[in-house]
């Protein structure tokens, strides 16, 4: 079976990117992750994860600044290429659009929490299973500034905005049940109806 380190070092040798690929997992065999580190800056390859071939992550220390799914190891490695040689997070973003929005990213190197939050919600470039389940209902919420104030929080597919805050909780495709400050949990019903149960509770 593939290695990631191999099939990483062959990519980056047939560029012509003098970039030395190493074994990530020491205790797997065949291995199925490789890194490249420059400084502080770290480059990761997963193979085959949620069903795609590669998945990439772009970190400064242990902050993740950019991932999601290349379409082919050479995209990986030209990728990592820029962000090891010292590019900033949001034009890394624009020329490899499988790592994220500019906005996204650009909000994750400022350090804004919340904002990176909700892009990552909204976006779901990564297809999270929380995000997708999510989706109808982030769709709506994005876009109300009560809630894009506040720092969205997920938990077992539960979405909250802190500790005194109503819940809302996918129970089918497209369908919610929010439990709101005083305990009760509301009839299930649309996106829409879900938002409009959170704003009302959000405002008493």
């Amino acid at each position: 079976m593939t290695e990631a380190r191999e099939v990483w070092q062959a990519e980056f040798d047939r560029a012509g990117i003098p970039r030395r690929v190493r074994v990530r997992d020491t205790d797997a065999v065949p291995r199925r992750r490789a890194t490249v580190v420059d400084g502080a800056r770290s480059a990761d390859l997963g193979l085959e994860f949620r069903d795609r071939p590669f998945y990439l992550v772009l970190r400064d220390g242990w902050t993740t600044c950019l991932q999601g799914f290349p379409p082919d190891a050479a995209a990986a490695a030209a990728a990592a290429d820029r962000w090891l040689g010292g590019e900033r997070p949001g034009p890394v973003a624009a020329a490899w659009p499988f790592l994220g929005s500019v906005a996204l990213a650009e909000a994750r190197e400022r350090g804004d929490r919340g904002e990176s939050r909700w892009l990552w919600l909204y976006e779901n470039h990564c297809s999270d299973p929380i995000g997708d389940r999510l989706a109808p209902f982030v769709a709506l919420a994005f876009h109300e500034p009560r809630l894009r104030a506040l720092p969205p929080l997920t938990s077992h597919f539960t979405l909250h905005f802190g500790r005194d805050s109503p819940l809302v909780t996918p129970v089918a495709p497209g369908r919610f049940r929010v439990r709101t400050r005083d305990g009760r949990a509301h009839d299930e019903t649309d996106a829409a109806g879900a938002l409009e149960i959170m704003l009302a509770d959000l405002t008493t």
